[in-house]
């Protein structure tokens, strides 16, 4: 019989999940796999709840979040890149860019610059590069009447996430995954129910971030406000992060002028729209590094909240029927793929053995 699989949570990494396990060729007998989530997946709709995924920049930083992150995530990072290219074979453009990224300070914070660009963990491939103030200008020249240092990162890169969302699920439907919105579930004991009805499956992957909260106590909400603009008098190709004594700013160019921009990183579940105070903040390091910035159009100011263990790393966990993905922190677009590409796997273990226990 063709297996089913249920995955709880319709973000990003359930979308990650869906992807990776509907993969052609991955079982034996195609699986039937349905994909649940409690609101709506159209950001058109009615229902539709702006997640963090959605909010996101969706930088793909692994050198400069390395200062953060353990050897084996920063490895983990570098084999989502690998990952995120081969999607973009199979989608329409995402926007996905390796271009390099520019680390920032001002001349009075310049030894933050200098601080946080020692404890970055070099990878063989790609070093941190000082850049003279004529490389600066070939690279980005409208940062180089303003900035005197500058540390170019090789590699770094981004994507549109929200063009991403839309095309991955057009794929999921192509392959034949049952996207199933309003659908709210929850567990009781050992068993599965998904508006008012038992489920039944052959393994159920929990993707649901702040929603398995009453599973898995330990995970917190880490706030975020990003703004969207869009400024084009405003000529930057890559990212560009801003470091300051309070916060590390970053800009995230995302084509025909619109730039993705954040910095604010609280500790809360607090749900309500962005705070005057973060957004002044962002408005005012934003005009400091273009001043072209201020005539732009403010699009959207969001807030959201993203899943974190006390470790601030991601975890997966495996029980018969059952895995559990979550805790991406601050990494959903950097550590994603990697991670969905480990699901699979166990996916795979978890059904070949129970088959063979079944006909052993």
């Amino acid at each position: 019989m063709n297996p089913t699989l249920l995955i709880l949570g319709g973000g990003l990494m359930g979308r990650l999940c869906a992807l990776a396990l509907s993969e052609p060729g991955l079982w034996p007998k195609p699986a039937r796999i349905r994909l649940l989530e409690k609101g709506s997946f159209n950001p058109d709709q009615e229902l539709y709840q702006p997640s963090a995924a959605f909010a996101a920049a969706a930088m793909l930083s692994p050198l400069a979040e390395s200062v953060l992150l353990e050897q084996d995530l920063v490895e983990l990072g570098y084999r989502s890149m690998q990952l995120w290219q081969q999607l973009q074979q199979q989608l329409p453009d995402f926007g996905l860019q390796h271009q390099g990224a520019l680390l920032l300070a001002h001349p009075q914070q310049q030894h933050l610059l200098l601080h946080l660009v020692s404890q970055i963990k070099t990878q063989p491939h790609y070093q941190p590069k000082w850049l003279t103030k004529t490389e600066l200008t070939e690279l980005e020249p409208s940062l180089a009447t303003r900035f005197q240092h500058c540390c170019y990162l090789p590699g770094e890169g981004q994507l549109d996430n929200q063009a991403f969302l839309q095309h991955s699920l057009q794929l999921l439907q192509q392959r034949g995954v049952s996207l199933e919105a309003h659908s709210a579930v929850e567990f009781r004991g050992n068993h599965l129910w998904c508006n008012g009805q038992l489920q039944q499956a052959d393994l159920v992957i929990d993707c649901r971030g702040l929603g398995a909260s009453t599973e898995l106590p330990q995970l917190r909400a880490v706030r975020g406000e990003v703004l969207r603009v869009k400024a084009p008098a405003v000529q930057l190709s890559r990212p560009v992060r801003l470091f300051h004594p309070r916060y590390a700013l970053y800009i995230a160019p995302k084509g025909d002028g619109i730039f993705v921009v954040g910095a604010t990183e609280l500790e809360s579940a607090d749900q309500s729209g962005p705070s005057v105070r973060s957004t002044l903040e962002l408005l005012s390091a934003l005009y400091s590094v273009d001043p072209a910035f201020a005539d732009a159009e403010i699009l959207t100011v969001q807030a959201s909240a993203r899943p974190a263990l006390p470790d601030n790393r991601p975890a997966i966990s495996d029980e018969p029927g059952l895995i559990r993905v979550n805790g991406l922190y601050r990494h959903g677009y950097l550590l994603g793929p990697a991670l969905a590409e480990q699901v699979a796997q166990l996916a795979l273990l978890q059904l070949s053995e129970a088959k063979e226990l079944c006909y052993g």
